[in-house]
């Protein structure tokens, strides 16, 4: 009898360390993104919206992506699934991380002509990348057209 209870309290003992054992995976993930216009638009000009690990947030202010960080005045969006859109951020290429703020295979872009929005931040990092509708690098093609698909989604709520 005392060889089962043994085993028992060993059993417990291991399924107690596995489960507390830290997880590598970052915390408190921020995915902001969205699409913005060329200089010549005169109304609605970006969609913006953000994701963390438990809700949607639309930019209810219209604000162009501008400087290092957006800085939107978001507000919940409550009529979406979230499990629908939280693949944006978990699906972020890895790739992507290791790429420098500023536009993806375009050094001489500028933000006159539009383009889309990604602005990552977990932990320690805290990264912004824009790119053009039909220049990226080639590990964002999937991505891009799931970012197209989210947010044609998100813009028709």
């Amino acid at each position: 009898m005392g060889l089962i209870r043994n085993f028992f309290v060993v059993i417990i003992l291991i399924s107690i360390f596995f489960s507390c054992s830290s997880d590598d995976a970052p915390q408190n993930r921020v995915l902001i993104f969205g699409w913005y216009a060329d200089s010549s638009c005169g109304g609605d000009c970006s969609q913006i919206y953000k994701i963390d690990s438990e809700k949607v947030f639309k930019d209810i202010d219209f604000n162009y992506p501008e400087g290092n960080y957006f800085e939107g005045n978001f507000k919940e969006i409550t009529t979406v699934n979230y499990k629908d859109i939280v693949v944006l951020l978990n699906q972020l290429p890895e790739e992507l991380l290791g790429e420098p703020n500023g536009y993806l295979d375009c050094s001489d872009c500028t933000d006159e002509r539009g383009g889309f929005y990604l602005e990552y931040s977990a932990d320690k990092i805290h990264k912004t990348w824009r790119f053009r509708n039909a220049q990226y690098p080639s590990y964002m093609e999937s991505y891009r057209s799931l970012l197209l698909d989210k947010l044609a989604e998100l813009n028709s709520n």
